[in-house]
């Protein structure tokens, strides 16, 4: 009889624990249920490479080795990147060097537009597809065609500069009793969530409080998390996807970036953005906190309200190989 017990005992066992595994008690993944966030998130903007073997490794000298560059455009992140905003400069080298001249190798675009990572309707992630662009051309080809004394290393360096945007969704709190809140419906002061697009630049760290009787603040971070270089975009002395490559012009429109902050609500203001709620701000070591003040109706009721950021910058990546130009001894 202790036998049969022990094995009634055992069935009930494996029950608990399918049961368990099968994500009934609330888990997130058994429960199919979709993402909260509106966006994937992350903190990538194009990734950029080069085609494998395209330039080789090791080339030879006196003309007798053709070969092309092909730079390799993925855009990891959200923004829905045209071709026409991306512009691809191939340095590090003397284009005649390489029977090549420079207007081939500077401000080109991508084959494609460059399509962002996304959801379906169903949430399903969607991945983006690499886009290419060959050098010096489609058709040529470089060749190194003097002769070096010994074997020589040069570098091909893409520089990719591109526009590029963050959107970010949070909610505001506004209660009729600010002071002295009762059995609100939410809570108008601390952190809350920030959901943020994918974006080499961040934002982040939403918090709100009480400012008066009439008025709430909030605030948040804009931070750049990426390896490259932020740039003032929206100048309209420049096109787009303008990365300045004179030392005074660079140090002017470096780290600025366009913030746009909307509440559906009038009278909103934020601090050091011109137009009260739109405008540049300079980051200071990769980051910079915005303040806004938002007035409210007296006669208003308790409710939650979408605020809605967006950040507008271009941005400055490159990636490089180096390519061994070999000496061919004459027989």
């Amino acid at each position: 009889m202790k036998r049969y017990s022990f094995l009634i005992f055992g069935i009930i066992s494996l029950l608990v624990i399918a049961g368990c595994e099968s994500g009934g008690s609330g888990s997130p993944e058994g429960s199919g249920s979709a993402p909260k966030s509106a966006f994937l998130g992350g903190s990538d903007g194009l990734k950029i490479d080069f085609l494998k073997g395209e330039p080789p490794e090791e080339v030879t000298d006196k003309g007798t080795f053709d070969f092309q560059t092909v730079v390799s455009l993925e855009n990891k992140g959200e923004y829905d990147l045209k071709r026409d905003e991306v512009r691809i400069d191939l340095i590090g080298f003397l284009a005649s060097d390489f029977g090549a001249n420079e207007d081939e190798l500077r401000d080109k675009r991508p084959e494609d537009d460059p399509s962002p990572r996304r959801r379906d309707s169903e949430g399903n992630v969607i991945d983006s597809v690499q886009t290419f662009l060959a050098f010096p051309s489609d058709e040529g080809f470089f060749n190194y065609e003097r002769s070096v004394t010994g074997n020589t290393e040069f570098t091909f360096r893409a520089n990719v500069c591109y526009k590029y945007q963050t959107k970010a969704l949070s909610q505001l709190c506004v209660l009729r009793d600010l002071i002295n809140p009762n059995n609100a419906v939410c809570d108008p002061t601390g952190s809350k969530t920030l959901h943020s697009s994918g974006s080499p630049v961040k934002l982040s760290s939403f918090r709100q409080t009480v400012a008066g009787k009439d008025k709430i603040s909030f605030s948040f971070d804009v931070s750049s998390s990426g390896t490259g270089e932020v740039y003032k975009e929206g100048d309209s002395t420049s096109p787009p996807a303008s990365c300045p490559s004179d030392p005074r012009e660079r140090r002017e429109k470096r780290d600025r970036v366009l913030v746009t902050v909307e509440t559906g609500l009038p009278e909103l203001r934020c601090v050091g953005l011109s137009g009260g709620s739109s405008g540049y701000v300079n980051l200071v070591e990769g980051k910079r906190t915005v303040t806004c003040t938002q007035e409210l109706d007296p006669g208003r009721t308790d409710f939650e309200t979408n605020v809605e950021i967006t950040a507008d910058f271009n941005y400055l990546d490159n990636e490089e190989k180096k390519i061994l130009v070999k000496h061919i001894v004459d027989s």
